[in-house]
C-alpha cells in the first residue's frame, strides 16, 4: 500500500512539477498584474516542459547505457552456447 501510494511521488517528473508548483505560488504572491502574471506562468511551463526533457533524455540514455553493459557483462545463454561451440570447435581443429 504504502509503495502504491507514494511511488509517484518519487520519480524525477514529480520532484520537477513540485519545484515549479512552488514557483508558481511564489509568482501569484508577489506579481499582481494579470499580464505579467501569465508571462511568468508561460516562462514557468516553458521551464517545465525543457527540465522534464532532459530528465526523460537522461533517462533513456542511462537505460540504454546499463542495458549495454549488462548485454557484455551478462550475455544470454544462446550467445554463452555460441561462444563455447566456438571455442570447442577451435580447440578441436
Amino acid at each position: 500500500m504504502f509503495n502504491k501510494m507514494f511511488a509517484p511521488y518519487l520519480t524525477l517528473d514529480a520532484h520537477i512539477e513540485a519545484f515549479q508548483e512552488t514557483k508558481r505560488g511564489l509568482t501569484d504572491k508577489i506579481i499582481t498584474d494579470p499580464t505579467l502574471n501569465k508571462a511568468a506562468h508561460d516562462y514557468i511551463d516553458a521551464q517545465t516542459e525543457f527540465a522534464k526533457m532532459l530528465a526523460h533524455n537522461f533517462t533513456d540514455i542511462a537505460k540504454y547505457s546499463m542495458d549495454s553493459i549488462a548485454d557484455k557483462w551478462f550475455p544470454k545463454n544462446e550467445e554463452v552456447a555460441e561462444a563455447k561451440a566456438t571455442r570447442s570447435k577451435k580447440a578441436t581443429a
